[in-house]
């Protein structure tokens, strides 16, 4: 694919790339995946509309999420077990997330522990998903 154009594009390319029982997680829910089929219909009633003849040289895309500045209103969610889809893992993530100037929300059950991930993007915000279970064993 010489040029990705939305998100289809993107989704196509890597499912050649990551491993079929990855990307099976990847892409896939929970239980009947009823959350997963009405993310995507929301998103898909999303529109941008063009602004046409306005001047658009200084339009600056920068927020500020729940205190944190980033560079656009684009996050990274937490994903767990990244590794299973490239070797890079969380690590690359976080590295393409401050990269990029914004976040990347590390996943209580990373392939990456908490002071990797901030070792290997020291410049990016610190999120972290955390599930508090019942079992403190876990």
């Amino acid at each position: 694919m010489d040029e990705l154009l939305d998100l289809d594009d993107a989704e196509r390319l890597a499912e050649k790339i990551v491993p079929a029982d990855a990307w099976s997680y990847i892409t896939g829910g929970a239980g009947d995946e009823r959350t997963l089929r009405w993310n995507r219909e929301a998103f898909s009633r999303f529109r941008l509309r063009p602004r046409v003849l306005i001047d658009v040289s200084s339009v600056s895309t920068e927020t500020t999420v729940l205190g944190t500045p980033v560079s656009m209103p684009v996050l990274v969610a937490p994903m767990a077990f990244q590794a299973i889809a490239h070797e890079d893992h969380e690590l690359g993530m976080a590295q393409g997330a401050a990269a990029a100037g914004t976040l990347m929300c590390l996943s209580t059950v990373a392939t990456a522990t908490p002071s990797d991930v901030a070792a290997a993007a020291p410049d990016g915000p610190r999120w972290l998903q955390i599930y508090v279970f019942r079992d403190r064993e876990v």
